[in-house]
């Protein structure tokens, strides 16, 4: 959870509190934590975030003591991994590597969808800038060569909304931090499986809004923890909501007034992942009410329905665990198997194999 981590730093600064942040940049086979994530020490000694699970912090907790005394230190990079000298100290236990940029903590933009680009070592170590995909501003010191290849890596971040980080010549690495809304889940129908799946949906630090033309249904009291109610159907709630293709759309009443417009809507919104609770029989007879309202095999297929993992589930909160699972292995493109099934990296690098 980023956000809260940056919003703490930003706290700790408001006070007089000189902060260090850490940021992975870079990671190479099983690392715990993906690229972008963060770490904030304050001066106090307080903390906040996390780069490695545990396996780092202690170590860059005291790089941060060392960073607080030089009030000119540039950003660095830290390696840390099972080729380090102080592998048996704070190596990681999984066997990966990563690299962890550490700098001061500094006022950071506001962007709702863009990019940060910062280079590190070499004549620009520190240079950055900074790409506003809203409204297409470009704003930095970063210049020459590298500014073309920076420009050309945030446009390849904001499209794939993916941290990305390059190892060029001189030992110089251009960091490009993807900035994005936070992933949305839609839930359209105030069911009881609603509140669970927003409840867990949070935890994660995701937004979530429910949909239900039935007032009587959609309270705050029965689904506190939806971020948004809309008491409204959903060709009326979808524009309120910007509905878009980066959402996750649950569909959970079972009322087919609600549930195939719902559906029919969201597929020619080209929303990426669209699930529907249901039996298998029930999915049979939504199927074939969405043919004969023109939508065609190909987007049909793309309902995930009956929705969620294969796990037994029965309760509501069960269903949630189920629904939410799916939701992630979707996002990251996994399969939901059981791990000691699997052969493959438990948390896959996008760097090439050795």
């Amino acid at each position: 959870m980023n956000d809260e981590t940056l919003t703490t730093a930003a706290a700790w600064v408001a006070r007089g509190d000189d902060v260090a942040l850490a940021t992975v940049v870079r990671t190479y086979r099983s690392a715990p934590r993906p690229i972008g994530s963060v770490f904030a020490v304050s001066s106090s000694g307080e903390m906040a975030g996390s780069v490695s699970g545990g396996c780092v912090e202690g170590d860059i907790y005291g790089a941060a003591q060392e960073l607080f005394t030089d009030d000119a230190a540039a950003p660095r990079l830290i390696h840390y991994g099972i080729s380090d000298d102080l592998a048996l100290e704070v190596g990681l236990a999984c066997g990966g590597e990563l690299w962890v940029s550490l700098d001061r903590f500094r006022a950071r933009p506001v962007l709702r969808r863009g990019a940060i680009a910062t280079i590190f070592n070499g004549d620009q170590n520190g240079n950055g800038l900074v790409f506003d995909a809203d409204t297409g501003a470009l704003t930095g010191t970063i210049t020459g060569a590298l500014r073309t290849i920076a420009e050309q890596t945030i446009a390849d971040a904001v499209a794939r909304e993916e941290s990305i980080a390059l190892d060029l010549e001189d030992d110089v690495t251009l960091f490009v931090e993807s900035t994005h809304p936070a992933p949305r889940v839609v839930v359209v129908g105030a069911v009881d499986t609603a509140e669970a799946l927003c409840r867990m949906t949070k935890t994660l630090g995701w937004r979530t809004a429910i949909v239900d033309p039935r007032a009587k249904f959609a309270t705050p009291e029965r689904i506190p923890s939806a971020d948004v109610i809309l008491t409204s159907w959903p060709d009326t709630a979808y524009p309120e909501l910007e509905l878009e293709a980066a959402d996750h759309l649950v569909v959970l009443t079972h009322d087919p007034k609600i549930d195939d417009p719902a559906i029919s809507l969201a597929l020619n919104l080209n929303v990426g992942y669209i699930g529907a609770l249901g039996s298998r029989r029930t999915q049979e007879k939504r199927n074939a009410r969405l043919r004969e309202a023109g939508n065609t095999d190909e987007q049909i297929e793309r309902i995930y329905g009956p929705v969620g993992l294969d796990i037994g589930a029965h309760s509501p909160a069960e269903t949630a665990v189920a629904i939410l699972a799916e939701i992630i292995g979707y996002r990251s493109g996994r399969g939901g198997q059981p791990l000691k099934h699997t052969t493959g990296r438990i948390h896959p690098s996008k760097e090439p194999e050795s």
